[in-house]
């Protein structure tokens, strides 16, 4: 089950002769106080209709899930949250940000012996401010979970991922990916058998925002986001900086950590970045012990696209997903567009170009036709796709023409996940 946050709570009840304010509006409000109160964590912010009201969605981690908090109508809110992966510094960071927001905001937070059962802090810092069952409770968590991926692997599975964002599936080997690196067989069966022996799993173990929690919010960024190419989009590049204030805060607070110079290295470099520092940091690079480096996008991923479908890219590739529900992904001499339609009967690929050949796929669940357009610095895979009733267009660009088998590999990747 893990360490799960479901607070309930109302507000405006000080104004005894007037409606409490509208869900929406108050929700606005809310998100502009956790922007000031929680700027240097804040992720991102969105709100969306619910069931039952209006939701905001906060992510102030890499690798923790989203909070929800929801305006249900009438002065309540709702607020649900999963802290088992980040560690017992974020649970206690969570549920001391949400007492802050209660008292600027007047929500009044319901006692849980007057609640159903399961509404609450399991680990009971929330409501008494006793942080001694944080800790056990995540080891607990972490134990099952390791009982979990070593049954996965009885099964015959090579390898499983925990705490990792939904959307992308890393190529990486390792019995389970996790947001600070793979973890081997023997490290299973160890936490297994003494789940402290995992502690290392938690990018946020200690209270605070010192030296080590710093450290482990840019592993997570290393490990599961970076491109590892110059920046092209300017959300690359406030995460390479990020990455990098990061890293230096942390080095500066606690010189003696464990610290991941060769990444390092090569942010300051594709940021351009020189000076005092940047020297230190080739110096210590060049002394790190050998190795593969770091970071799941240094491979292959796995992207779960709209309305079912996936395919398989370089994890250097820029992803983005446009306002007219196509996405695209790119580098500085490839991308791979992916357009969903409705309807694809009776349009054809594409005009029939200088050296354009047409090919035909068929895979377990997806089939498709191409024509592929070849000249230096002009490439292109046009592919209509069909899955059951779902269709896609699928075009692969790309400047050297000996990248003509990536770009097929590309297209016959893509499936989708329950064709009917």
């Amino acid at each position: 089950m893990g360490v799960k946050l479901l607070l309930a709570g109302w507000y405006g009840r000080e104004e005894l002769f007037n409606a409490p304010e509208a869900p929406r509006p108050w929700l606005r409000r809310v998100e502009r106080w956790v922007h000031e109160a929680a700027e240097v964590l804040l992720e991102s912010s969105r709100t969306v209709d619910g069931p039952q009201g209006p939701i905001l969605f906060l992510r102030l981690h890499p690798a923790a899930e989203e909070v929800a908090i929801v305006a249900a109508g009438k002065g309540r809110v709702v607020v649900s949250a999963n802290t088992s992966m980040v560690g017992p510094g974020y649970h206690r960071y969570l549920c001391d940000l949400l007492h802050a927001l209660g008292d600027a905001l007047q929500v009044d937070w319901a006692d849980p012996a007057l609640t159903v059962a399961g509404v609450g802090d399991p680990t009971g810092y929330f409501h008494t401010g006793d942080a001694s069952e944080i800790a056990p409770r995540m080891l607990a968590w972490l134990r099952s979970m390791a009982e979990r991926a070593l049954e996965f692997r009885r099964q015959g599975h090579s390898g499983a991922a925990l705490s990792l964002r939904a959307g992308h599936g890393f190529e990486y080997p390792g019995a389970l990916l996790t947001p600070l690196g793979p973890r081997n067989e023997e490290w299973l069966r160890a936490v297994h058998e003494d789940p402290q022996r995992g502690q290392d799993i938690f990018p946020w173990w200690e209270p605070g925002l010192g030296a080590s929690t710093k450290l482990g919010r840019a592993l997570s960024r290393i490990w599961t986001e970076m491109v590892w190419r110059p920046p092209l989009l300017e959300e690359e590049r406030h995460l390479f900086r990020d990455v990098a204030r990061l890293l230096e805060s942390a080095w500066r607070e606690e010189p003696e950590l464990a610290y991941p110079w060769r990444e390092w290295q090569q942010v300051l470099g594709y940021l351009g970045i020189g000076g005092t520092l940047a020297e230190e940091v080739s110096r210590r690079a060049i002394a790190a012990p050998p190795g593969p480096l770091i970071g799941y996008r240094r491979g292959a991923v796995q992207v779960t696209l709209p309305e079912g479908w996936e395919i398989r890219i370089p994890g250097s590739l820029a992803e983005e997903r446009l306002a007219d529900g196509s996405w695209v992904a790119r580098d500085h001499r490839r991308s791979v567009r992916f357009v969903p339609l409705d309807d694809v009967r009776g349009i054809a690929p594409g005009p029939e170009e200088k050296m354009a050949y047409e090919f035909q796929h068929q895979g377990e669940r997806v089939s498709g036709r191409a024509t592929l357009h070849v000249e230096p610095g002009d490439c292109r895979l046009t592919a209509l796709c069909e899955s059951g009733t779902h269709r896609a267009l699928c075009v692969v660009s790309f400047d050297d023409p000996e990248e003509q088998d990536w770009a097929l590999g590309t297209w016959r990747s893509l499936d989708h996940a329950a064709a009917a």
